[in-house]
């Protein structure tokens, strides 16, 4: 008897729903409410559309006369030089593309290195991370972490002075130099979700001037993955619920490491191309890799080639095994595709988290169908109640406290 090699119904969903969010994470499409971002984006959702020529329009009556021979041999002789320009420029960016991510996938091989300069997890952010998470510390012991990690210091002074944030802490804010003081003004409680979150997100790099609505679009997943895992933590009395945004950026460490080898690299390799091209005296060639930018189609190779998850293993293995072990177990589960039912408490709740993240996303986009929904929570093991408790909470808005 032929053994049949139809799928579920559910994993056919899951991999569509899969690829559905790697190409959002790099199309045009923005969140489709300006309040539905994290970050206050503006923007309606952008579809893709294809602009003619201005060439092959119609303006007064232009196309209504006859043309003479010799112009129409100008015109067809600027089609086929179009033509000509156009395959040169398709075959150089092919080059490009193929080098750039040959360059980047091998940089992402070295696993110290990527730590270091790509994620920019030095020993005293993972010594902060474990002492905040992982312990009881003073005050004096966070202050002096935090004074070796001048940026997180510095946005935290910011936020103490901001009456926004303030405000939902149901305190006054204060203009204060004194890393200290301001720990004392938030307090641990209120730290412990606060300094995860505004760390991992400028390592994403959600101002560059490239692909910028990628890398928010990243951090928008990275919050509602994070701060589900909260939720769900807190559903089930977990004692530690503040460990979600760590757990979420774990999750996406090779999404973040290579989107910044991918940016540098991108750099090496142009440079690389223009010094080739200024010796070998081809202005054309030099002309097209100045203006050359990073594209959607690359980065969309680049993420399917980590979209298993392994390289987010071997790093959290590298910086976490020991201070959060239970953590990189329900990483590790989720890289080896184990049954949600032979999985860990935590690895259960990262399932249900990562799923329903990226629901969440293509919802606010308005790419999620509706028909898909019954069965995707079906699939992805979250109950209906549980469902309509994590929308409505809003979970891609940072929550100062639970």
């Amino acid at each position: 008897m032929a053994i049949s090699k139809e799928k579920s119904p559910e994993l056919t969903l899951m991999q569509s729903v899969d690829k559905l969010f790697l190409r959002f994470l790099v199309g045009k499409n923005k969140i489709y409410k300006e309040e539905e971002y994290n970050d206050g984006l503006a923007g309606a959702e952008l579809e893709e559309k294809e602009t003619e020529s201005s060439s092959e329009s119609s303006q007064d009556g232009w196309n209504k006369r006859i043309l003479l021979d010799v112009e129409k041999e100008r015109v067809m002789k600027v089609k086929a030089d179009k033509r000509i320009t156009d395959k040169r420029n398709a075959l150089l960016t092919r080059y490009f593309q193929q080098s750039l991510l040959k360059m980047v996938n091998t940089k992402l091989e070295n696993s110290d290195s990527v730590i270091l300069e790509q994620l920019q997890l030095r020993d005293s952010t993972t010594e902060l991370l474990k002492k905040l998470l992982a312990g009881e510390p003073r005050y004096s012991v966070l202050a002096s972490l935090l004074n070796s990690n001048t940026g997180t210091r510095n946005r935290l002074l910011s936020l103490v002075d901001s009456e926004d944030f303030m405000l939902m802490l149901g305190r006054t804010p204060r203009k204060v130099r004194d890393i200290q003081s301001a720990i004392g003004l938030i307090g641990t409680d209120i730290l412990r979700y606060l300094v995860p979150a505004i760390l991992f997100k400028y390592r994403i790099n959600a101002y560059s001037h490239h692909n910028a609505l990628f890398a928010r679009k990243l951090w928008r997943y990275e919050m509602t993955l994070g701060q589900t895992c909260t939720a769900l933590m807190q559903e089930d009395n977990y004692r530690r619920p503040y460990e979600g945004m760590l757990l979420s950026a774990m999750v996406n460490f090779a999404y973040v490491a290579s989107y910044q080898q991918y940016l540098s690299s991108f750099e090496v390799v142009r440079n690389a191309y223009l010094d080739q091209a200024r010796e070998k005296g081809e202005k054309n060639r030099h002309d097209f890799f100045y203006d050359i930018q990073t594209d959607a189609a690359s980065l969309q190779a680049l993420l399917v080639s980590q979209s298993s998850l392994k390289l987010s293993l071997v790093l959290s293995e590298r910086l976490f095994s020991k201070s959060f072990p239970h953590l990189v177990n329900a990483l590790k589960e989720e890289v080896d595709v184990i049954p949600f039912n032979e999985r860990s408490k935590m690895g259960q709740t990262l399932f249900k988290a990562v799923r329903f993240a990226k629901f969440d996303q293509l919802r606010a986009a308005r790419l999620f169908k509706a028909e898909w929904l019954e069965k995707y929570l079906e699939a992805s093991h979250i109950e209906v109640a549980t469902y309509k408790s994590l929308l409505r909470q809003e979970l891609f808005r940072f929550k100062p406290s639970w």
